[in-house]
């Protein structure tokens, strides 16, 4: 009996030192799962992000091929665009539920030769600073021959039919261009559209949009005196301008398009100084506005004007995102498709009044309105195209040399903005322009 009991005793130790055996290599095999799910877990983490930041994209790339819907400020998250860091436009804005144009590359895009810009630092070193422009520009000279190019025709474009001087209409300079439809957002032609560069007095359409924030039909016929201050820079530094006269009253209608039609410096300085009491603060606007289009990474502004400024600059898919925004308001509209404007206020005659005569010792008889000129659009109304140019800014500085912005309606109901930059003149600019809108839109 006591033997039995004792091999029961031992049989039941054997069982339990199993049981535990089988317990604690359990457990093992159940802590070696447990350490491996934990790293497959940290390793998928790891590569996830290692393949978002290969394949996120840089400022050269897009980010959609759709424009995104502007913003407001009701949004939860900043406005997802191709260029920058766009900020939260305020849903009481004039610019709220406007298409903010981001217009991307596909693969019918034209990529057209870059230019050799090394072939251009002996002109715009040797430059006196003159645009001297003529209605015979129609091919280029000294460092603009190695850049000229022929463009092609486009089934069913203009050129098919009515070419014209093939020479001015279908040959281009401009070492910049950008052509966008407007209603698909997408770049049709560029050449070196994304180089930053200056844009000289392209700079004035943002500067009338930056004032759109503070100004409205409402008050077009306020007055703000033109001071010394302003007209001396104008002088000093040679500048086109509309021709007020120190210490004069003029309407913000007069500044607003005066800034426009014959790119006055003295009409754009004024209306920032009255918009903002200061050139500084509305700069600030403009950076500020720059920025609400997404367009900051390269787009950068010092003065109103587009005086040369190493820290003044953009490309020419900004401007075109910019003239994108202003042809979308009916005020902005108007200014930069008017041909002619005559101001409100009425100044010194200078044929009937002695130099020097005080502006109250004039009699009214004596003074006169300004009559000025969007003289881009009066030179290229009558080239022929199917469609209409309707609105269109001119620039020039040494440094960018001969550009300008324009908005084309074509007779088919599409709509095209061209933006080109580094022409040898004005007429030359206008050429440009004809050869994009001839041989590049259907």
């Amino acid at each position: 009996m006591s033997s039995d009991n004792n091999n029961e005793v031992s049989g039941g130790n054997r069982g339990l030192m199993i049981f535990l055996r089988v317990a604690v290599v359990l457990v093992i095999v159940a802590l070696v799962a447990v350490l491996v799910a934990i790293y497959i877990g940290i390793m998928g983490k790891h590569e996830q992000a290692v393949q978002a930041t290969t394949e996120a994209p840089t400022v050269a790339e897009e980010v959609t091929t759709e424009a995104p819907a502007a913003a407001t400020a009701s949004d939860t998250d900043m406005a997802v665009v191709p260029n920058g860091d766009a900020a939260v436009i305020d849903e009481d804005s004039w610019m709220a539920g406007k298409t903010i144009y981001h217009p991307v590359s596909t693969n019918n895009t034209i990529h057209l030769p870059h230019a050799d810009m090394q072939a251009f630092q002996d002109v715009i070193a040797n430059s006196e600073g003159n645009d001297t422009s003529s209605s015979d520009d129609g091919s280029g000279g000294s460092a603009w021959d190695t850049v000229q190019i022929t463009l092609g025709n486009v089934n069913g474009s203009i050129n098919n039919s009515t070419p014209g001087d093939a020479l001015k209409t279908q040959t281009l300079v401009s070492t910049y261009m950008i052509l966008v439809d407007l209603d698909t957002d997408t770049i049709v032609a560029e050449r070196n559209c994304e180089a930053v560069v200056s844009p000289a007095s392209m700079t004035k359409i943002l500067t009338v949009l930056t004032a759109r924030d503070f100004i409205d039909e409402s008050n077009l016929d306020d007055t703000f005196i033109i001071s010394t201050d302003i007209t001396e820079y104008v002088r000093k530094n040679d500048c086109s301008a509309v021709g007020f006269t120190p210490e004069s009253e003029v309407t913000v209608r007069d500044m607003l398009y005066g800034t426009i039609l014959p790119s006055g410096a003295d009409a754009a300085m004024g209306l920032a100084e009255y918009c903002c009491g200061d050139q500084e603060t509305f700069v600030a606007a403009m950076n500020q506005k720059v920025a609400e289009l997404g367009l900051s990474q390269t787009a950068h502004f010092t003065n109103v004007v587009g005086m040369y400024d190493p820290d003044l600059h953009c490309t020419m898919k900004d401007m075109a995102v910019i003239l994108g925004m202003a042809v979308q308001d009916d005020l902005l509209r108007d200014v930069l498709s008017l041909r002619t404007y005559t101001t409100d206020a009425t100044f010194i005659y200078p044929e009937t009044t002695e130099e020097g005569t005080s502006e109250e010792d004039v009699p009214e008889e004596d003074k006169m309105p300004i009559t000025v000129s969007n003289w881009f659009l009066r030179k290229i109304e009558d080239k022929g195209f199917d469609g209409q140019v309707v609105a269109a800014k001119t620039g020039f500085v040494n440094e960018s040399g001969c550009c300008a912005a324009s908005y084309y309606e074509a007779d088919n109901g599409k709509r095209y903005i061209c933006v080109t930059g580094n022409s040898f003149s004005s007429w030359r600019a206008i050429y440009d322009h004809c050869s994009v809108y001839r041989s590049l839109t259907d």
